[in-house]
Parts: structure tokens; C-alpha cells; sequence
């Protein structure tokens, strides 16, 4: 997960209050296991239990106070441990409480207070306090992209980020199992973009092409996409631009075909949803690849100014 989408999300997930709080952390659950594993219960009268994860028989509690106070969370904690152990226990033998904010050596220390009295009783209980250290880390580790940005939707982050993100991610996999070749490609010259789309290009779909570039450029969109590629390694993009054309020669048909195609299939594979926007950046990113020469036959003549 890209550092400004991490922050963003832990920021949102800071200021979710009381059963706003309780919402996003049924909603966190859904995502990540689905209506069919995790139960949302009401919001009132819910018999200490605000979801239960089904597959690990997880009872869930969750607690979003405005300011932390030591005397109200352990209130709050043993009325709903108590409830879990009266209602819950001899089904679901695993307790979780969500906290909104980083948790006090205190929260932590009353798990095993609560996990003692429930021994006693004889109940032999995990118990545990998450607070959003843990919930950050559980999403990054837990969540697949899609999901991560389901979830990031659903809190209302700014989509660039989302887009940024959702990019990175390609990019990321692109690289993930690929050698680094021996081959050193350079793609450092500005091509003549109307010689190369009429070369790649059927004279119908020219001014179409043209069209799309020029919007791409205008708005700072293939400026973003050169960002996202500028952090990683040399030996990274080198990486990255072998699988692009590999992923591009895999499809048959004309260059405007096999863009759609490319287009399509890494869309299927990273956005959660269908989406304009994601649709808007997966074509930009094999615009640029197409103004770097990766994909599509290259003119002959180049101007020497660099873009990498």
C-alpha cells in the first residue's frame, strides 16, 4: 500500500467516532471475508457482539471514544466481555475489541486481566485489543488491492490516491517474479507521437489516438504516471518495461486491439470495481508505455529530450 494512501486511511479511521467507529469496523470485516463469514448484529441490543467472524469464531467489540480514558475503557470492556462470556463464549472462543486510536500499555494489560477471570470461570478464551497500529497492519497484510481500495472508497479517500495506488500496484506486480534482464533498455528520447501513431495506428483511429494523448498530457495525468514509475529502481522499470511488452504480445489482433486487451485484463485483475477513473489511468499507463517506446512499432528518427 502506497505511504500517502496508508495515511490517509489511518487518518480516517482515527476520527470515525462511537457507532460510526462500529460501522467502519463491520464494514472492514465484510470486505475482507464476506457477508457469507461475518455477521454484522445491530447497532443497539446487540448482546455484546458488533460482528462475529465466522470462519475463526470471532466475536467482535469495538470502541471509538473521543479521548481515551482508562476508567470508561475498562467499563466498556468488561460489559461487553462479560456479555460475550454469558452469550457468546461456548461457540466463539476468540474475543476482539477495536480501538480507534494507538493502544495504552493499560488496554493491553486488562486482555489478560479479562482472559484470567474467564479461566476461572472455565472458559479457556483468546482475547486480544487491537488498536490502529494493528488494524493499519492488519489491513496491509490481510486485504488484497482490490479490497484495500473497496475499503478506501468506502471511507471517503481522495480517489488520486486510490489511482496512485491502484497504479503502484501494477507496477509492483509487473516486477514481482521478473528477472532483472541483461539487456539495458533506455527509453530516454522524446518520439515524435503523431509519426508513431500513425505508424501503430489505422487512419480511422488516428485522430482518436491523437485525441487521448493530448487530453493525457493537458490534464497531468501522464505526469503522475511518470511519477509513479520514478520510484522505483533502475533495474526495476527495466524489469517492468520487458513485462509490458511480453503482457502486449500475448494478445493478437491490430495495436488498437491489443491495447483494449491489455487495458481490459489489468483492469480485471487490480480495480475493485468497474470505474471510469480506473479505467481512465490503465489506458494512461499504456499511453506512456507507448510514448516510451515499449509497446508499438518506434519511428525511426527521435528528438533528444529526455521524459525518464
Amino acid at each position: 500500500m502506497d505511504r500517502s494512501l496508508k495515511a490517509s486511511i489511518e487518518s480516517l479511521i482515527k476520527s470515525k467516532r462511537g457507532f460510526e467507529f462500529e460501522a467502519f469496523v463491520n464494514k472492514m470485516h465484510l470486505v475482507r471475508y464476506g457477508s457469507e463469514n461475518y455477521y454484522c448484529t445491530r447497532e443497539r441490543r446487540d448482546e455484546g457482539a458488533d460482528g462475529i467472524i465466522l470462519t475463526s469464531n470471532t466475536v467482535i467489540a469495538s470502541y471509538g471514544p473521543d479521548t481515551y480514558d482508562e476508567t470508561k475503557y475498562k467499563k466498556k470492556a468488561n460489559e461487553d466481555f462479560d456479555m460475550y462470556i454469558e452469550k457468546w463464549v461456548n461457540a466463539h472462543s476468540n474475543w476482539c475489541m477495536y480501538y480507534n486510536n494507538s493502544l495504552a500499555p493499560a488496554q493491553i494489560k486488562h486482555c489478560e486481566l479479562l482472559k484470567k477471570n474467564a479461566k476461572k470461570k472455565g472458559h479457556e478464551v483468546s482475547v486480544k485489543v487491537c488498536g490502529i497500529e494493528q488494524i493499519i497492519h492488519y489491513i496491509e497484510t490481510e486485504f488484497t488491492n482490490k479490497q484495500i481500495r473497496l475499503l478506501a472508497e468506502n471511507l471517503g479517500v481522495n480517489k488520486d490516491l486510490m489511482v496512485f495506488d491502484y497504479i503502484k500496484t501494477i507496477l509492483d506486480d509487473l516486477i514481482r517474479g521478473v528477472g532483472v534482464e541483461s539487456e539495458n533498455i533506455e527509453y530516454k528520447n522524446r518520439i515524435d507521437i503523431e509519426e508513431k501513431i500513425t505508424l501503430n495506428y489505422s487512419q480511422e483511429d488516428k485522430d482518436a489516438a491523437l485525441d487521448e494523448y493530448a487530453t493525457l498530457v493537458i490534464d497531468g495525468t501522464l505526469t503522475k504516471i511518470r511519477d509513479a514509475f520514478s520510484t522505483y529502481e533502475s533495474e526495476e522499470i527495466n524489469s517492468i518495461k520487458m513485462k509490458i511488452k511480453r503482457n502486449f504480445n500475448q494478445f493478437s489482433g491490430d495495436f488498437k486491439t491489443k491495447v483494449n486487451n491489455v487495458a481490459q485484463n489489468y483492469q480485471s485483475i487490480y480495480a475493485n470495481i468497474q470505474d471510469d477513473d480506473f479505467e481512465y489511468y490503465t489506458r494512461a499507463l499504456l499511453v506512456y508505455c507507448f510514448e516510451q517506446c515499449m509497446i508499438g512499432v518506434k519511428p525511426n528518427k527521435t528528438e533528444d529530450l529526455p521524459v525518464c
